[in-house]
């Protein structure tokens, strides 16, 4: 029986350490290929000002126009024209 609760777990460094150690040398080697991947991206909050809403409602269109044009691909036919083959492998 599986026990939820509401509290966030927090994993120590020692029990990634150990995980990360039981997985296999090739799935290290992706594992670390993907972190690398995203170690210069962040989050912040945006700012809320008119520029910013502007900026954003601009953005969203282009993002909806490219979803229109991309309507009768699959997901994955989508996700490997915009990022390539790694996304399926």
């Amino acid at each position: 029986m599986t026990t939820l609760t509401s509290r966030k777990t927090k994993l120590s460094w020692h029990q990634v350490l150990q995980a990360v150690q039981e997985l296999s040398p090739q799935d290290q080697r992706r594992l670390r290929d993907e972190l690398a991947k995203s170690a210069g991206v962040y989050l912040a909050r945006p700012t809320g000002s008119v520029a910013a809403v502007r900026r954003g409602r601009r953005l969203a269109k282009v993002v909806q126009a490219e979803l229109v044009v991309t309507a009768n691909d699959s997901l994955n036919e989508t996700m490997i024209r915009l990022r390539g083959r790694s996304w399926s492998s």
